[in-house]
Parts: structure tokens; C-alpha cells; sequence
């Protein structure tokens, strides 16, 4: 692994997801969803994982809760942000 681009969690978080054989792994850094991707691993990003919930039906909107996120330091550029409230019909 790229340890010295990656955050102590993130690796953990890859070791993690190998030993327990999981179906997907949530990372929102490029560098570590890269390297998850590398290692076989499955990864989505917290914006991908709202864009599945309402999808399937598990919220009704994705506009409040990445506003809400926002407002706590979740960090999103405009243009992801659009592009995200579109997919999601918002």
C-alpha cells in the first residue's frame, strides 16, 4: 500500500474490508479510494452511498442531509455538488 499518501484510517479501514471479505468499502479520498480499488476492493464515496439510498428508497432526498453534512465540514466543490443533486433529480 501507498501508506505514506494515506491516512492511518484509511489503511485500517482497507485491512479491514480484505480480512472481513466485505462487499464495499466507503472512502471519500482519491488517493485511498485508488488504492482500495488496487487492492480489489469495492468503493464508493459518501456522496455515491446517499445517491444509492434514495435509489432504493432509503431517503426521500439527498439535497438536506449533503447540506447538513456541509455544515458539519464535509467538504464538496460546487461542481460535485451539482452534479450529485442532478443524478439524484433535485
Amino acid at each position: 500500500m501507498y501508506k505514506a499518501k494515506l491516512h492511518d484510517g484509511e489503511v485500517e479501514v482497507m485491512i479491514m474490508a480484505q480480512e472481513q471479505k466485505a462487499d464495499l468499502v466507503i472512502l471519500d479520498d482519491n488517493a485511498a479510494k485508488k488504492t482500495a480499488k488496487y487492492l480489489g476492493l469495492t468503493v464508493s464515496g459518501t456522496l455515491g452511498v446517499l445517491l444509492r439510498a434514495k435509489r432504493e428508497g432509503l431517503i426521500q432526498e439527498v439535497k438536506p442531509l449533503l447540506s447538513e453534512m456541509k455544515r458539519k465540514g464535509f467538504y464538496v466543490s460546487n461542481m460535485v455538488e451539482r452534479l450529485v443533486l442532478d443524478q439524484a433529480h433535485e
